[in-house]
Parts: C-alpha cells; sequence; structure tokens
C-alpha cells in the first residue's frame, strides 16, 4: 500500500468512526472555507460527475446539512450549508486537521505550517 492510500484509509476511517464519509467532509469542506457553490462546481472540486453529485447532494439535504438558493436572477440554485451543516463541520474539523497534521508531519514543515494555519481558522471562526 502506497503513502497516499494508507495515509487516506486512517483518514477515512477516522471520520467514519465520527459518521462522516470523506465526500461528505469535502463538500462540507469546500462550502464552509469558499461559502455557496453551485453543484457543477462541487463536482468538479470532488471529481465525480454532475448526476452523482445532485444525488448526493440531495442526500446531504434531506440530512439537514445543506440547502440550495436560487440567487436572483440565476437559472442555477447554490448549495449552502445549513447552521445544522456548520455545526457538524466545526465540530469535526479540529480533529481531522490534527490527524492529518499528524500523519503528513514528516511531509516538511511547511505543509505542517499551512494546515496549523487551517485548523486555526476553523478554531476562531468557531469561537465567534
Amino acid at each position: 500500500m502506497g503513502a497516499f492510500q494508507a495515509v487516506y484509509s486512517r483518514l477515512e476511517k477516522s471520520l467514519a468512526d465520527e459518521g462522516m464519509s470523506v465526500s461528505r467532509f469535502q463538500v462540507l469542506f469546500h462550502l464552509y472555507f469558499e461559502g455557496r457553490l453551485k453543484a457543477s462546481a462541487l463536482s468538479r472540486k470532488l471529481l465525480v460527475t454532475r448526476s452523482n453529485m445532485s444525488m448526493f447532494l440531495r442526500r446531504m439535504e434531506a440530512d439537514g446539512l445543506i440547502k440550495f438558493d436560487l440567487p436572483s436572477g440565476q437559472k442555477r440554485p447554490e448549495v449552502v450549508l445549513t447552521n445544522k451543516g456548520v455545526r457538524i463541520f466545526e465540530d469535526i474539523f479540529p480533529r481531522h486537521g490534527a490527524r492529518v497534521k499528524m500523519l503528513v508531519q514528516p511531509l516538511g514543515s511547511q505543509t505542517s505550517k499551512e494546515l496549523e494555519a487551517l485548523r486555526r481558522r476553523a478554531a476562531s471562526i468557531k469561537s465567534i
């Protein structure tokens, strides 16, 4: 098993232990840090087809993690985090970030600094 697969498997298991899939985490991550996005943008970021993304987002909507908002004058809705989605992400992200940092420490100090900056940003937003 390659290094990437080993790291991915451990992170995937850790997220699953918290009741979160990697794909759901990725959607929450992008929406949290980038704000509202169209489903097509999310599908490109997660490297999945738009039809698969649409079905996946509908399940997340049914779980109350996201909602769809159609801005005035636009044809396609944007995906937005709900308060529940924000709370769940802010709960999981600091622990997930710490696990990532621990697993990729050998990659160098610059990577660690970037991960630490993300963790701090999430912690500061959580305390607001």
